[in-house]
């Protein structure tokens, strides 16, 4: 199942979408490159301290090269920051194969005299897919931001920070934080890490919330098997199945509501006793510390309430503040394409309120016209002759 299928959520002036892109990227290919050719164009050695085993990399711009002396080529590197300079601006994945046509063009620069397969052939072994979702000020980033803090992510261990969350496991992390604030912690902590490319797209991007799926070799792996090449994996599609996939295991899917709509639901869903239940436990989860939820409620019986809600399609988080648009997670529509939606709807409806006015101001005329008639004919019956 894909977002295409999914429905809406709007408020009274429109709806937010958003557009599906990818950050980091991690292939490699099978290759046989001569040491002392890396050690002459300045590839630095690696010694694993683990093992003893031995690598050479070389950074190349923004992209980051490895080489494994049994016959492994590696690379790993941005697609928005490799094109933009900066990872705060999503790159068109309808436009993957310019992508791939510059990585080849650097790896012929950069090894001139081997035999290096096309970067489209490569495997895949780690994808970043990620998403922005635009609100109108950043009072509304804040509550969502606040909401996703709250929420719990089954099976991953979840980290809050002051400008988003990150709940991860062995094989993917979900990454939801304000892309404005982390160029800013950035730029105040390591002001090396941020590009003039980052400033310029600063005030585009104050109130966007980024989700980031960071799915890693070990998913792929087992969930893909042998459809893991560049060209699998870097599409729009393939990746708005991955982010659907991570915005139903967020629960996501199921949208925000206000306390009143959310206590309504569960009334409408559930008998009165369970109903009770439920509406005690959501206005503890929402008001109370986790301290205190956590000496309430065992975590069995959170799960077990979760899972309830869930089968309902319930989200257990409310909105705490009144928002000037409520988040459809599960679109990643373009915003210029909904944009021209928008224009064309309008357009449309004033073309038939034109049309209606005209129809009737005709009818005005014929009327007037045949009413007329009966006790003076018009100036031109008499010019033509007629009576």
């Amino acid at each position: 199942m894909t977002s295409n299928s999914l429905g809406k959520v709007s408020g009274k002036g429109g709806e937010y979408m958003a557009s599906v892109s990818v950050d980091s990227l991690r292939a490699y290919t099978y290759a046989y490159i001569d040491i002392n050719y890396l050690l002459e164009n300045e590839w630095r050695k690696w010694v694993n301290k683990k093992d003893g085993t031995t690598s050479y990399f070389k950074k190349n711009g923004h992209l980051l090269f490895w080489y494994f002396p049994k016959g492994i080529l590696l690379i790993k590197f941005s697609v928005p920051k490799f094109y933009y300079g900066t990872n705060a601006k999503p790159y068109n994945l309808d436009n993957a194969d310019l992508i791939i046509k510059l990585i080849d063009h650097k790896i012929k620069i950069l090894f001139p005299n081997t035999d290096i397969s096309s970067f489209q052939n490569w495997i895949c072994t780690e994808i970043h897919p990620f998403v922005h979702y635009y609100m109108d000020n950043e009072k509304d980033k804040i509550t969502y931001l606040e909401c996703l803090k709250k929420m719990q992510y089954l099976r991953l261990k979840k980290h809050t920070f002051s400008t988003g969350i990150q709940a991860r496991n062995g094989s993917y992390a979900l990454n939801i934080y304000s892309k404005f604030d982390e160029i800013k912690s950035r730029a105040i902590n390591k002001p090396s890490s941020v590009s003039d490319a980052d400033f310029a797209i600063l005030s585009k991007v104050k109130n966007v919330l980024r989700f980031e799926y960071q799915v890693k070799k070990a998913y792929l792996r087992r969930n893909y098997k042998n459809n893991r090449t560049i060209k699998d994996v870097l599409t729009k599609q393939f990746c708005e199945n991955l982010l659907w996939d991570a915005i139903k295991k967020a629960n996501l899917n199921n949208h925000f509501l206000y306390k009143d709509e959310l206590i309504q639901k569960i009334e409408n869903e559930f008998g009165k006793i369970k109903a009770s239940n439920l509406i005690e436990f959501v206005n503890d989860y929402n008001e109370m510390p986790k301290d205190f939820i956590d000496a309430k409620y065992p975590q069995k019986t959170q799960n077990n309430y979760i899972r309830i809600l869930k089968e309902k399609t319930i989200n257990p988080v409310y909105l705490p503040n009144k928002v000037s648009e409520k988040i459809d997670f599960s679109n990643f529509s373009e915003p210029d394409k909904v944009n021209f939606k928008f224009l064309l709807i309008k357009l449309l409806i004033i073309i038939n309120l034109i049309k209606k006015y005209l129809i009737q101001q005709i009818n005005n005329d014929v009327k007037y016209l045949t009413a007329s008639s009966v006790f003076s004919p018009p100036a031109f019956f008499f010019e033509d002759g007629g009576g």
